[in-house]
């Protein structure tokens, strides 16, 4: 029974033997054993390598034949559309010819205006020699400026002005929300987000310009000869007011109390030269103090362009389509 035993453990042994150390293939160096993945490796990152051979060359190939028609489509989309592709898309009989942007001339009067009055200051302050030296660049400048101020003349007035004398203002917020007051409305408030919000900026420059060099003077010569004209005032009400107790000198100087407008006429009117200074400090003031309320105007106005515009026109279209999609007709 043993031998039969030690035969079958012979047998098994020569048929499994174990490769010895001489036959052994070598182990790689530990530096280039990659560590296996903790969770496996479901992209296959650690088994993936490079394809080499015919596969690369023929991505490549694809990669190059692809670029290459790209190349040649795009100048083909540059170009203008032929003259039978524009035919059939029939543009001409849904715009107006003068509406066309290829000859489309805004009229400007008061844009132009302005060029040729800052182009006659400028010829006035520097002399022709100078301005013939830099015409380019004052040229280029005031033509800009005036290009800015065209964009919002031509859109009040060749634009807003005679689509509300045809149609009027019922498509702003109609009862009835259809289809063309809903473009109306949402054409006009878009529009008039991309002309205000850089249109409103030069127009703010030129009036605080206006204001320092026009208004501001007129304000500080006006206002002087007008206060002139309120001491004279103020000295005949302290003449004819019972006297006052003398006032602590811990209180200060006593402020100066408000004048009446009644009381400063009623005090220089009295002979002409009384109503000369009248109606010279007053006009003076007058127009220095006109310049500064236009220049604040202006200067609210585009604080609330840029503030307050975009948000006021996109909550404006939202109430348009709401109305028209679902609430139509109100109430």
């Amino acid at each position: 029974m043993r031998s039969s035993l030690l035969l079958c453990c012979a047998c098994c042994a020569a048929a499994f033997k174990l490769p010895t150390s001489a036959t052994s293939p070598r182990r790689p160096a530990t530096s280039a054993v990659l560590a296996a993945p903790l969770f496996g490796d479901p992209l296959r990152l650690h088994s993936w390598r490079p394809e080499t051979g015919d596969a690369s060359t023929d991505h490549g190939t694809a990669g190059a034949a692809a670029a290459t028609a790209t190349l040649a489509v795009l100048p083909a989309l540059l170009q203008p559309l032929p003259a039978s592709a524009a035919k059939s898309l029939d543009f001409g009989s849904l715009d107006n010819l003068q509406l066309d942007p290829s000859s489309f001339t805004p009229v400007c009067p008061a844009s132009d205006n302005f060029y040729r009055f800052g182009q006659t200051l400028v010829v006035g302050v520097v002399g022709q020699e100078s301005y013939k030296e830099y015409a380019p660049l004052i040229a280029g400048g005031l033509l800009r400026v005036r290009l800015e101020l065209c964009v919002v003349e031509s859109f009040f007035y060749e634009a807003i002005i005679p689509f509300i004398k045809e149609n009027g203002l019922s498509w702003v917020l109609p009862l009835h929300e259809t289809v063309e007051t809903f473009l109306a409305g949402t054409v006009f408030a878009v529009a008039t987000n991309f002309i205000l919000l850089g249109s409103t900026k030069i127009i703010t420059v030129l009036a605080t310009y206006a204001d320092i060099f026009l208004g501001f003077p007129f304000r500080v010569v006006g206002g002087i000869g007008w206060r002139g004209l309120e001491d004279k005032a103020l000295a005949i009400a302290e003449a004819e007011a019972p006297p006052e107790k003398p006032r602590p000198w811990w209180k200060g100087k006593k402020p100066r109390p408000e004048v009446e407008l009644d009381d400063i006429l009623a005090a220089n009117s009295g002979d002409a030269s009384g109503k000369a200074k009248l109606a010279v400090w007053g006009s003076l003031l007058a127009v220095g103090q006109t310049s500064n309320f236009v220049r604040q105007t202006v200067e609210a106005v585009d604080v609330f362009v840029g503030r307050y515009l975009l948000i006021t026109t996109v909550t404006y279209v939202g109430i348009k389509f709401i109305h028209f999609k679902l609430f139509d007709p109100f109430p």
